[in-house]
């Protein structure tokens, strides 16, 4: 057993490495289609952190935990201000803008206005750019 494994790092996590069981972890604990939605306990046992971790992950609040948290509290609140704004909103434009705003977010599959073709030839005119770029640097610095 490594040394990590004795001390309950057995991916051998810091800073640079995050742990995998942390996204198993946020996945159960945060979806409300899980079976263990916020029940951080049961969340921490089922993504294979230990039983000692598991019983003591809300207190010790890890880093990693406290923004998941923090963050998904925002996009509820986030969410709840679209949908006022969206029931409410007397201005049709600001209606309209923010309707744009969550398709392209939230159905981004189905409303996206960017297809793999306008990528593509975006791409493609960059390429253009950075060629008539270089062949009048070229020019300039070859005068004749």
């Amino acid at each position: 057993m490594s040394e990590e494994e004795k001390n309950g790092n057995p991916h051998g996590a810091n800073q640079h490495k995050p742990d995998p069981r942390q996204a198993v972890f946020l996945s159960y604990y945060l979806d409300p289609k899980s079976g263990t939605f916020s029940n951080a306990y049961q969340s921490a046992i089922k993504a294979k952190f230990s039983e000692e971790y598991a019983q003591n992950i809300t207190g010790q609040m890890p880093t990693w935990l406290s923004e998941a948290i923090s963050d998904q509290s925002m996009l509820s609140k986030a969410e709840r201000n679209l949908d006022k704004f969206l029931d409410y909103q007397e201005d049709p434009k600001i209606q309209a803008d923010i309707t744009k705003f969550v398709a392209k977010g939230l159905g981004k599959a189905k409303y996206s206005e960017r297809t793999e073709t306008d990528i593509t030839s975006k791409g493609e005119q960059l390429e253009g750019i950075a060629v008539s770029f270089k062949k009048a640097n070229e020019t300039d610095n070859n005068p004749t």
